[in-house]
């Protein structure tokens, strides 16, 4: 409690005040206690006049017992009135709180009238009565005061003092032992006054506790409500994806198993090639739902973590290309990205996921016409907008559309899809914290953007896109590459290392860390790729890159790996991020692998530029 709140609450304590509701509840109870104890004053005030002994007429304790009778009275009828009333303001607490304080003094000034003047004049046994009778009425008080000290101190102190200076110089043999017993009961009251206050006081922070407690549990309850709330929804949200999955990618697997028994059979070369043009249509829709899975679950699990950093847009766009243009070429559309020397401030995977995406779904919805990549600067951003000529969305279904397992007029459309790659992109968005806005009109197609921040690249950076842009527009970017290939499925293996091939790399294959070791012992390698899971008895794939890239004399720590995996796993891709290794999760199309393998190509050479050469011997 600061200096002021105690100053405040001794300032109300001076004028018989405490607090707003302690005074309520002081108040409540003290004339309460009017409502029993001053008619029980009363009868025992006329019985004791009763029982003493004949008083000449007119004396003082005829006139004593008059007032005192007509004090407790209107006392009786003080506290009738306060039990009837509710919701006092502070002005009306204070007029009550004084008016308490004047009862006490005037009870007070009566109980000292009747030691210094009546009680002298009675014989022993109406003295001891009296006293009796009076201190009794007098302790009964302790509770009623103990949050008063000011009532306690015009009414308590003067009694006992004045029972006790009346009683010390009696002409009997316990006046004296009689007038130090009532200074003890004196004493007595004002400890047990004061520990009834220390009660009270202790009740009133158990029961604000126990207020702070119930409000707080019932927080508590509405907040397992929600959660229970959600939890349905992320169940039935459970539900519904289980049956999407059952059907679209039930779907595409069974075309696909029809597809490739008619391609065993098919003796025609151009049927054959028609054939195995529908096989990886197919494949590719199949691997774009099982990747957008793969988003959902990181995204659900809380895997997915933010590294932003100075990305050039081009770059994006590079690998936009790579995935989509043979896929809206096949499909007649017009398909076009701008050129860009843009640098932006985003996290380069994230920022891909968003794009692609957004590109995937623009490609899908539309029949014929185009499907365009802008880029324009406004200020300290940029836009990037994916635009198409597709049948556009009605307005009010344009925040439906970012919903989970959303797809408007799939039947009609004729795609396949789970519904779910607008509602990444926008838990994306969100992550990075950029705009995305959607603009379309029916008929006329759809505008989907996201306003990026413009930032400003260093030197190695520079160099490194240079490289990587450099190695892309080559025709023969990946010829002569030595690459290790680790799977310990043979078809996987063999169907990797066949893909690579075609691409122009030579090939060395091993299914574990014990024939991996056995190439890099015999031949120089430029980049290893490997899965995983190589079997529950061998090291997993991570291992298998640490230990070659701790090869003495013949690979760096720096040797270009990459991880491919279907395992979704926070520990997994800080422990990749941390040694060094492009993680890819399952599956991985063949132009996503060959832009990943032109990536790290480029940052290896442009960090084989920057090292000092070391000093001669």
């Amino acid at each position: 409690m600061t200096w002021l709140a105690r100053w405040r609450r001794w300032l109300l304590r001076l004028e018989g005040m405490e607090p707003a509701d302690v005074e309520t509840e002081y108040l409540r109870s003290l004339f309460r206690n009017y409502l029993s104890n001053s008619p029980l004053a009363i009868f025992t005030t006329v019985f004791l006049y009763n029982a003493a002994p004949m008083l000449p007429a007119g004396n003082a304790a005829f006139v004593w017992v008059v007032c005192n009778v007509l004090f407790h009275s209107l006392r009786t009828l003080a506290g009738i009135a306060y039990m009837r009333l509710v919701d006092l303001n502070l002005q009306e607490l204070r007029l009550w709180g004084f008016l308490s304080v004047f009862l006490q003094m005037v009870d007070g000034l009566l109980m000292v009238t009747l030691a210094l003047v009546i009680y002298p004049t009675l014989d022993p046994l109406g003295q001891s009565a009296l006293l009796m009778a009076s201190l009794i009425i007098v302790g009964a008080t302790a509770s009623s005061f103990a949050w008063r000290w000011w009532s306690m101190a015009v009414y308590v102190p003067p009694t006992y003092f004045a029972f006790a200076w009346a009683t010390w110089p009696l002409e009997h043999a316990y006046a004296k032992p009689v007038a130090i017993l009532v200074m003890v009961f004196f004493i007595l009251y004002l400890f047990y006054a004061r520990n009834h206050r220390d009660f009270v006081a202790q009740a009133m922070d158990l029961a604000r506790r126990n207020g702070e407690l119930a409000r707080g549990n019932g927080e508590l309850a509405r907040e397992l409500r929600v959660k229970n709330d959600e939890l349905q929804e992320v169940a039935t949200a459970r539900s519904r994806l289980l049956a999407t999955v059952s059907h679209d990618l039930r779907q595409p697997a069974h075309a696909i198993g029809l597809l490739c028994e008619r391609a065993l059979t098919e003796a025609n070369p151009a049927s054959l090639k028609e054939s195995l043009g529908d096989l990886n249509e197919l494949s590719q829709s199949l691997s774009a739902s099982l990747s957008t899975l793969m988003d959902l679950t990181r995204l659900d699990a809380g895997l997915v973590t933010v590294n932003t950093a100075a990305t050039p847009l081009s770059q994006v766009l590079l690998r936009l290309d790579a995935e989509f243009s043979a896929s809206a070429r096949h499909k007649g559309l017009e398909f076009l990205l701008p050129h860009s020397t843009h640098w932006v401030y985003s996290d380069p995977d994230l920022l891909h996921g968003i794009l692609a995406n957004l590109v995937s779904n623009a490609i899908k919805y539309t029949r014929q016409g185009r499907v365009h990549v802008l880029v324009s600067e406004s200020g300290e951003f940029v836009t990037v907008s994916v635009r198409d000529s597709g049948d556009g969305i009605h307005k009010d279904k344009l925040e439906l559309i970012f919903k989970e397992f959303v797809r408007l007029d799939a039947s009609e459309s004729g795609t396949e899809g789970l519904g779910l790659g607008l509602s990444i992109v926008r838990r994306y968005a969100s992550l990075l914290q950029h705009e995305l806005t959607v603009e379309s009109e029916p008929k006329r197609g759809s505008c989907f953007s996201i306003t990026l921040p413009l930032t400003t690249a260093d030197r190695q950076q520079s160099e490194t896109h240079a490289n990587a842009r450099n190695l892309a527009m080559k025709d023969d970017r990946l010829l002569g590459l030595r690459v290790l290939v680790v799977d310990n499925v043979d078809m996987l293996l063999s169907n990797m290392s066949k893909t690579l091939s075609t691409w122009g790399c030579h090939v060395h294959s091993a299914h574990n860390i014990t024939e991996a070791l056995q190439v890099a012992e015999h031949h120089r390698l430029d980049m290893v790729i490997s899965d995983f899971h190589l079997g529950d008895r061998e090291p997993d794939g991570l291992a298998l890159i640490t230990a070659m890239r701790s090869l003495s004399g013949r690979q760096t720590q720096t040797l270009p790996a990459i991880l491919m995996t279907g395992d979704v796993s926070s520990q997994l891709e800080n422990d990749a991020l941390k040694r060094k290794v492009r993680l890819l999760h399952k599956p991985v199309r063949p132009a996503l692998l060959q832009n990943c393998m032109l990536q790290l190509l480029a940052q290896a050479q442009a960090q084989t530029q920057v090292e000092p050469e070391p000093p001669a011997p």
